[in-house]
């Protein structure tokens, strides 16, 4: 049976159960005697198991064998839970991780990793064998077929029947109903074992199929069919199983393991995300059209027209949010990982961290997240490395000995706040102006006028760096330059707050969506442009008399708060204006602060789908992207945080 049609299903499943089983070992670890944690573990380790056998993933299965052993003695109190144990997990964890992966992509794990998967597994059958019980030593063939178990029941022309049973949906009591189908069976021959074991059959830890290995003489199927056979079973299905070649194998395994998952969750399907996304392109196109058709009727007087071109904008509207609803996930999907991020650093630095997450529950779109992942990372572990302190010298300090970490995500409107706070040492001013100053990056006479926010922006240039060592995890002045670097390119914004002894807050502001935004058309020198309303604080009237000047710069006072005021297309190289700026201006929220842009005229808000810029605009970073507007015409999008404010020097 040609199994390749199941691995998408494989990896994604097993990637799901990766980060559960990560969860659940960090919780382990800090509850060792926790037996529902533990019985957790050994279900997901089990389920990926069956699963790679299923699709002759030998190595997988093995691995997965060898750790299922280890953890069923430490359910039984033969090994203890300790520290040592649980990183041995968390090891297999890894391999499985780039096993999967090589998967993914079409390519098979035995070359790159039997040697690891060996040593491991070695290590883990000395301490699962150790001990008055005997453990199995694995499956003897591949399709999920434990021949160790079943010989030894087998007598000179038995054979081996797997039989596999689909009960109706939500049939009740499920595990007498399972316990009667293998009284029926065992009628006929000697039951060897059954997927799941019997012990998770009467807990009804299954959902409608399990899979029974028969020891009998020769049968003809229909008889056994008939005497299981009832009104609650849905199917059955019966193969003879014997030990083969792995390549005989390969054609006489089934994909069982998949009929009982496609089962569990009946309402969902599974989407790639390339055709989501080939969705979202499509409703962009169709809002940028809805929006050109309305301008296009505006001069009709045919009361029928604009009907339907506003029920045609009804429609298109509900599809746009049902769409982008479909695109959104948990962010639990990507910070259910940093637990195991901050737990690996703070061990390589000897530290200890209590560490917590807030706002996991929150939505967002799938790509943006996917886009978080890695400043995230550079994140946490700036904050175990050059954040929080030893033990001893917190405990010196009068604080705890465990520093905390606290990741935050929450919604601010069409944005997302996510906030990394450590409560240690805080950023070392003094240590970051010698520093630039080291590296020519400002000149000495200019640095004492520079605020705490000025010289905090040191460290995300690229390079910057006031670590006195490096470490396997920080230290060598890549980070921080990455950071800002991804967030802006999704349109969102980075800043730090610091203390000197009470810690740091990293806050990244990013949208919830990159495909469709809001935005605020604004005309400069005959030109419209876009701004995200993400960026806008309000927009206001600058009258002549409100403006003043500091130093030659043009400031704006707005409510007792004195904000830098330019003409939009000064800063876009368009012209300078006629002396100082008025008339009506945006109020933007900047990286470094607000400022006042003056623009020629306000034309609307209006939806756009920003598409990417050609390699020549790339160059400019003034711009992130371009769009089509109501006329049809192209229309660049301002990147507000890139645009140049200085030109009046």
């Amino acid at each position: 049976m040609d199994t390749s049609k199941y691995r998408d299903l494989f990896v994604s499943e097993t990637r799901e159960h990766l980060v559960n089983l990560n969860r659940a070992l960090l919780a382990l670890e800090k509850k060792p005697g926790d037996a529902a944690l533990l019985d957790e573990v050994f279900r997901s380790m089990h389920t990926i198991k069956g699963m790679a056998a299923s699709i002759g993933e030998d190595l997988v299965a093995n691995l997965t064998h060898q750790a299922e052993s280890l953890l069923d003695r430490m359910r039984r109190h033969q090994v203890p839970v300790t520290s040592s144990h649980i990183d041995l997990i968390f090891t297999v964890l890894d391999l499985l991780e780039q096993a999967v992966s090589l998967i993914a992509q079409g390519q098979s794990p035995d070359r790159s990793l039997s040697e690891p998967v060996r040593e491991i597994a070695s290590k883990m059958e000395g301490l699962a064998s150790a001990g008055p019980a005997k453990e199995a030593s694995g499956p003897a063939s591949a399709g999920g077929c434990d021949f160790s178990r079943i010989n030894p029941l087998r007598s000179p022309g038995d054979a081996v029947y797997k039989i596999r049973i689909l009960l109706e949906q939500d049939v009740p009591l499920k595990s007498a109903r399972a316990f009667l189908v293998l009284h029926n069976l065992e009628q006929w021959g000697r039951v060897a074992y059954t997927l799941p074991e019997r012990y998770d059959l009467e807990a009804e830890r299954f959902d409608r199929g399990f899979s029974v290995f028969l020891v009998s003489k020769p049968l003809e199927a229909k008889d056994l069919i008939q005497s299981i056979a009832c009104s609650e079973i849905e199917d059955i299905q019966i193969e003879e199983v014997r030990e083969e070649t792995t390549e005989e194998a390969l054609e006489r395994k089934t994909v069982g393991a998949f009929l009982q998952l496609a089962q569990e969750r009946p309402r969902d399907i599974k989407v790639s995300v390339q055709r989501l996304d080939a969705l979202m392109n499509l409703v962009g196109e169709l809002i940028v059209w809805r929006d050109r058709l309305k301008q296009l009727i505006i001069d009709l007087e045919d009361p029928a027209v604009h009907d339907g071109v506003d029920r045609i904008a009804k429609i298109t509207s509900d599809l746009q949010h049902q769409v982008l609803a479909a695109r959104l996930v948990p962010m639990a999907e990507i910070f259910d990982r940093f637990p195991r991020v901050v737990r690996d650093a703070a061990k390589a630095l000897s530290k200890e961290v209590d560490f917590r997450v807030e706002g996991r529950e929150l939505e967002m779109d799938r790509s943006i997240l996917q886009m978080l992942a890695e400043p995230l990372v550079h994140l946490l572990r700036n904050a175990v490395d050059h954040g929080l302190e030893t033990a001893e010298r917190r405990t010196a300090l009068g604080k705890p000995p465990a520093g905390t970490i606290v990741l935050a995500a929450a919604k601010l409107k069409e944005q997302v706040m996510i906030t990394v706070e450590d409560d240690g040492q805080g950023l070392d001013v003094e240590a970051i102006k010698h520093q630039a100053l080291e590296r020519g990056l400002i000149a000495p006479e200019r640095l004492d006028s520079l605020t705490e926010a000025q010289i905090f922006e040191f460290i995300t240039m690229p390079g910057f760096s006031t670590a006195k060592r490096v470490t396997e995890v920080s230290g060598r002045g890549v980070g921080l330059d990455v950071v800002r670097n991804k967030v802006e390119a999704m349109g969102g914004s980075l800043r730090l707050e610091s203390r000197p002894g009470a810690g740091t807050k990293f806050i990244l502001t990013v949208p919830l969506s990159l495909a469709i935004i809001h935005t605020l058309l604004v005309e400069v020198a005959q030109e419209i442009y876009s701004i995200p309303l993400s960026q806008i604080k309000e927009t206001v009237e600058v009258k002549q008399p409100e403006v003043k000047t500091l130093q030659g710069r043009p400031l704006y006072v707005l409510r007792n708060k004195a904000l830098p005021l330019i003409y939009l297309g000064q800063a876009l190289g368009l012209g300078n204006g006629r002396g100082l700026p008025s008339g009506p201006a945006v109020v933007v929220e900047r990286q470094d602060g607000e400022a006042a842009l003056v623009v020629d005229r306000l034309l609307g808000q209006q939806e756009i789908v920003i598409k990417p810029l050609s390699s020549l605009l790339k160059q400019s970073r003034t711009f992130s992207g371009v769009t089509i507007s109501r006329q049809g015409r192209p229309m660049l999008v301002v990147d507000i945080n890139n645009l140049p404010l200085g030109l009046s020097d």
